[in-house]
């Protein structure tokens, strides 16, 4: 649902001049401090609120069906490169702006760029892409030359495509340094150091150099990407009247010029319950805020629902985007050129006894001898047949549809589907699963959703309930056929070896329920991008200047709010207050000796259920309570500390009362309680180890209670003992406690 408010009292009314009958143009006073109210947590989609454009193969549609979640998704065709879908809002704004987003993703991809952007609405013109005359790259150094000049700058973002070399075709890469008018180097992007390799200059066609924007193309904003495979970084712009976009990042060198990266809160999403059929509630795990003002502006973010602080990402002062300009917010999810995609589906792939394998493609894979492919989705995985083959083999082509490949281990088999990518740079085929489609069938349920099952060559992993895939290159194994369920599916159940998946509404192909069908295929997990809420909020930035009052007068004081942090904060006046470090310490109103004045702070002691360590001579020493609160105050100890003991002496052999308890501890007796049942009158004796302390005459059947308003302490780490003068019969109990 989107709900926008505009105070009414910021909207002009024209009052008429009492002198010459004329009108003057009055802006009523602003009753709020925030003038527009932007929120939207997409239950419903299309949306009047949003202006999109989608390219064809992606998907824009909210999605989440159990315990609140609601999202809208934007999933990137994986099957297409060069493409971008936008969903803009319609309404615009002013600055100062605050933006909060609950943003999150499936998964981090290299070459697929998702980004949030508060732009406005004016544009600068596209700059088309530059043609190669040389590009060659010396361990992790690319060096490209242009044939017109380049007009790039260190920090430009840039992608490589259309080389015949397809190992430089880097989906997306930063300039690192400019050697001349017309030529520039390489070392790393998004994806960190690019990697190491040699590149001579190719003789075919040398590529173009592409821009990748950083602000859609506007004069003025600021935006945050999440274009890496770590889902722990985001790349930040800020562009004012058209000058170069500015990166954040964080350090110097390679990290400010080739690569860009900010840490941030983790992007990817996770999901309000634990995985359940049928059951789709993704969430955010953090919220990215912008804070956009005259003079600044800054990117922070923080756990959702959480009570810790934010983190800020990054400020920036030096370029802030114009404000007299009007704002609006675009989600995009932009897929780069040079993106690794697939390029033929697999009709059949057959070895006669040989690790070589001949390949038949649906239709003109395009490739050309010594290109570097991936492929996923064979049938026949066991004894190594055609497993997934993840890292990239070079290719002897045949024909228009067919080539030779590297393949597994050495057999005879003939097997069917799956699809093949050609490899451009390093970059990866995003979101293939290494399993293989072995069996699939088609079902319509009651509620008129499609559905089909499908049985992999392995327990199916890399994809949750609620993902959005593709299933590519599913064909009947007897005739090598397509069974008419590729495209896009959301994934519903998982359960070892089975896939439950259905149909994504408007997008999924149509087919008719069939039964179980011996199949091959592949399924590629899309990269979604996810917004569990947007809320926009314009603001006034107000500066007040404070009235003079009569000392003391509380209507003259303001409150503070003093943040976490390291530094601390004197705030002046009588008394005196100093709030210091994140602890935000208060100091008494005295010192020690000094005279008391006014009301005293509420004190508190320290719950203990043992005694801590003795502090130095002169050192401050917590007020120690019980576990409820009530204060130990000498002769008592905590109950933790005390002793009990009982003892029948008989002779002048000592007898430990309470052993040795430690260094620095002492054994303290207040009590004991005795009875000589003897023949004859003897005296009891406390020893502190084999040291007398105490002697007290026994009569014969008389008992004996004593309290000792001082305790008879022990000397530390010394055991207190007890014997008799002379040997008899005496039952003995004494009480005390253990301290330092």
């Amino acid at each position: 649902m989107t709900d926008i408010i505009k105070s009414e009292n910021n909207v002009p009314r024209r009052n008429r001049d009492m002198n010459d009958g004329t009108y003057a143009e009055v802006v009523s006073a602003v009753s709020s401090n925030i003038t527009d109210k932007f929120r939207e947590t997409f239950e419903s989609w299309p949306s009047a609120s949003w202006d999109q454009k989608v390219h064809s193969g992606d998907i824009v549609t909210v999605d989440g069906n159990a315990v609140g979640a609601s999202y809208l998704v934007i999933s990137s065709d994986p099957l297409s490169a060069g493409t971008e879908t936008c969903v803009d809002t319609v309404d615009t704004f002013r600055m100062p702006v605050e933006l909060a987003v609950g943003a999150h993703l499936s998964q981090a991809a290299w070459g697929q760029d998702n980004s949030i952007e508060l732009i406005d609405v004016d544009t600068i013109p596209d700059v088309p892409d530059l043609e190669i005359s040389s590009i060659t790259q010396t361990t992790t150094t690319l060096t490209v030359t242009t044939v017109l000049p380049h007009n790039l700058a260190a920090g430009k973002r840039i992608g490589i495509r259309g080389c015949s070399n397809p190992v430089v075709n880097y989906p997306s890469i930063v300039v690192a340094s400019v050697l001349s008018p017309n030529q520039f180097t390489v070392t790393g992007g998004p994806n960190a150091t690019i990697p190491s390799q040699t590149v001579t200059d190719p003789v075919g066609a040398k590529g173009f150099v592409y821009f990748r924007p950083a602000l859609s193309g506007s004069r003025n904003g600021t935006s945050m990407h999440f274009e890496s495979p770590s889902a722990g970084l985001g790349f930040f712009y800020a562009r004012a009247s058209a000058g170069d976009s500015l990166p954040f990042a964080s350090g110097t060198g390679n990290s400010l010029i080739a690569r860009q990266a900010v840490a941030i809160a983790t992007n990817a999403s996770s999901s309000i319950i634990a995985a359940s059929p049928y059951t789709y509630a993704f969430t955010a795990s953090n919220e990215y805020k912008l804070a956009l003002m005259t003079d600044r502006l800054q990117w922070s973010d923080a756990s959702i629902d959480s009570l810790s602080q934010s983190t800020s990402r990054v400020l920036r002062t030096q370029v802030v985007p114009n404000p007299e300009k009007s704002y609006k917010l675009r989600l995009k999810s932009r897929s780069e050129p040079s993106l690794t995609v697939p390029s033929a589906q697999i009709v059949s792939v057959s070895k006669a006894g040989t690790t070589t394998a001949t390949v038949t493609t649906n239709a003109p894979h395009n490739l050309v001898t010594g290109d570097l492919i991936v492929g996923y989705g064979v049938r026949d995985v066991g004894a190594g047949f055609y497993p997934a083959l993840s890292t990239p083999a070079a290719v002897t082509v045949t024909a228009a549809n067919e080539f030779t490949v590297v393949w597994g281990t050495a057999a005879t088999n003939t097997s069917f589907g799956g699809y093949i990518s050609k490899v451009n740079a390093a970059c990866p085929q995003s979101g293939a699963l290494t399993m293989s489609i072995v069996n699939a069938q088609k079902t319509t349920l009651s509620d008129g959703q499609h559905q089909i099952v499908l049985t992999g060559t392995a327990n199916w992993a890399g994809v949750s309930i609620g993902d959005y895939v593709n299933v590519l290159g599913c064909r009947d194994i007897s005739v090598g056929a397509t069974i008419g369920i590729d495209g896009a599916w959301k994934v519903a159940n998982i359960s070892t070896t089975t896939l439950t998946l259905v149909n994504i509404a408007g997008y999924s192909p149509t087919v008719v329920d069939f039964a179980a069908v011996d199949c091959g295929g592949g399924v590629i997990k899309r990269t979604d991008l996810r917004i569990s809420y947007v809320r926009i909020f314009d603001f006034e930035r107000q500066r007040v200047e404070l009235l003079q009052r009569p000392t003391g007068d509380i209507s003259a004081s303001v409150p503070v709010v003093v943040q976490g942090g390291s530094s601390s904060v004197a705030i002046t006046g009588t008394p005196a207050v100093t709030l210091s470090g994140v602890a935000n310490a208060v100091a008494g109103v005295a010192a020690h000796d000094a005279a008391v004045a006014g009301a005293p702070n509420r004190i508190a002691g320290r719950a203990v259920t043992a005694n801590y360590t003795a502090v130095a001579t002169g050192d401050t020493a917590d007020v120690i309570t019980t576990t409820v609160g009530a204060q130990i105050i000498k002769p008592y100890a905590i109950p933790e500390a005390s002793f009990n003991a009982s003892l029948a002496l008989t002779t002048t052999t000592a007898v430990a009362i309470a052993a040795a308890a430690g260094a620095g501890i002492k054994r303290h007796l207040t009590a004991l309680q005795a009875i000589n049942t003897g023949a004859a009158d003897t005296e009891l004796i406390i020893l502190d180890g084999a040291t007398e302390r105490w002697r007290f005459t026994l009569p014969v059947n008389d008992p004996v209670l004593i309290q000792f308003p001082t305790e008879i302490t022990a000397t530390a780490n010394t055991a207190l003992n007890a014997n008799l003068s002379v040997a008899g019969t005496v039952r003995a109990n004494f009480q005390g406690y253990t301290a330092p």
